[in-house]
């Protein structure tokens, strides 16, 4: 599903760094991670980018603004890629959800503001890993909070340790495979206290959850309940 190259080795760069304190390690991972990240999302991209980086609520965001490349007429609008998350990295907190960041139709909610203009795109809630964020962020077509399956099983006991372990340094990687804010997989890793990481991988197709099964299935009972109509 990945191109060549666009993998991180999380546990090579802790290799780098043997038996550092666990907020020693992670000054060092903040200033290491970002620029791997950005090295295998050019890789994604295929195309050039515009990368911002800025805090919103705790949290450190990438945000590739390629609009601005397009708008200058540096990129073509073929070759353009969609404004979208790269990567969102920070602590984990136990704050409720948060309410009143910018409307929930807008790209990144009132962060948006600092790039002069609120471009609008569907809400679908993609979540980041250990922080609460009530704005669009990226388009999410799992429920991993509620799907039953192996995934969900993972991704809940990853969201349980950053709620039973706050200040856990986490972050949420988009994964895309073509033009489209939209990541054809969700990367969701965490540093663990014993200095470790926990990284997984998901995609993100509706395909995956249990969403299309209830569709499927209740289409069937409705053709049933049809066919057994028609046969009266």
């Amino acid at each position: 599903m990945r191109m060549r190259g666009t993998n991180v080795d999380y546990d090579a760069l802790l290799n780098r760094s043997p038996s550092l304190p666990y907020d020693k390690l992670l000054e060092y991972l903040i200033e290491a991670l970002p620029p791997l990240w950005q090295k295998a999302y050019r890789k994604m991209a295929q195309s050039p980018t515009q990368i911002h980086h800025f805090s919103h609520h705790g949290f450190d965001f990438l945000f590739d603004r390629a609009s601005e490349l397009h708008a200058r007429g540096v990129v073509p609008g073929e070759r353009a890629v969609e404004d979208r998350i790269i990567v969102a990295y920070g602590r984990s907190s136990v704050m409720p959800g948060r309410k009143g960041n910018g409307s929930k139709h807008n790209l990144l909610g009132d962060a948006a503001q600092r790039f002069g203009d609120n471009t609008e795109r569907p809400y679908l809630p993609g979540g980041v890993l250990g922080g609460t964020f009530d704005i669009s962020l990226y388009p999410q077509y799992r429920d991993l909070d509620h799907e039953r399956s192996s995934d969900s099983r993972v991704y809940r006991a990853m969201k349980k340790y950053c709620t039973d372990h706050p200040e856990t340094f986490c972050f949420t990687r988009l994964v895309y495979s073509s033009r489209s804010w939209r990541p054809a997989a969700i990367e969701h890793g965490l540093l663990r206290e014993d200095g470790t990481f926990w990284v997984r991988t998901f995609r993100n197709s509706a395909v995956e959850s249990r969403l299309p099964l209830l569709q499927r299935l209740s289409e069937l009972g409705r053709q049933t309940a049809r066919e057994a109509s028609l046969a009266d």
